[in-house]
């Protein structure tokens, strides 16, 4: 009979060993699927961000030049001696409203608030030209800098991405 009960411990033992052993790698499965999620959403979110932070590089440029596009519209209009409200072209205002809601749209998507700073200096000066007759050659110069400022935060923010490692 002691036979029979020690072979009864060593089934139990046996089966809890199992059982521990079965819960342990279920465990350690279950981590190395939540990890491998994490890489994935962390890899698909930095491909997001070096989208949008490309689009909006590329729209930083075109925008830039709608804007001094309006500017060289109000100094024709001065040259001839009109004065008042600007009447800016039609496809250039619509030009310049669509690369606005394009810009809101994509700094939505960035997560940096250098980036998002230097956008707002941007929209800022360049909807004190687009609405003004007798901009001065020094606010233009600013201008200048502020876009300037905005790409060198573009750069940095991309860079910084780019420097980031996605292991796991």
């Amino acid at each position: 009979m002691e036979a029979a009960a020690w072979g009864f411990v060593g089934t139990l033992v046996g089966a809890l060993a199992s059982i521990g052993t079965s819960w342990l790698a279920s465990r350690s499965a279950a981590t190395a699927q939540r990890e491998k999620v994490h890489l994935e959403w962390r890899q698909q979110h930095r491909e997001f961000q070096i989208k949008a932070a490309t689009e909006l590089q590329e729209i930083l440029v075109e925008f830039a030049r709608a804007t001094g596009q309006i500017r060289h519209i109000d100094e024709m209009r001065e040259a001839e001696g009109k004065t008042g409200k600007s009447q800016i072209d039609s496809i250039l205002s619509e030009l310049y409203s669509q690369h606005i809601r394009r810009i809101n749209v994509l700094l939505g998507r960035i997560d940096s608030q250098a980036v998002q700073g230097a956008f707002a200096d941007v929209k800022k000066a360049s909807i004190e030209i687009a609405m003004g007759i007798g901009i001065s050659t020094k606010t233009m110069l600013g201008f200048s800098d502020v876009i300037e400022f905005a790409g060198v935060a573009l750069s940095g923010y991309l860079k910084s991405i780019y420097e980031t490692e996605l292991s796991v």
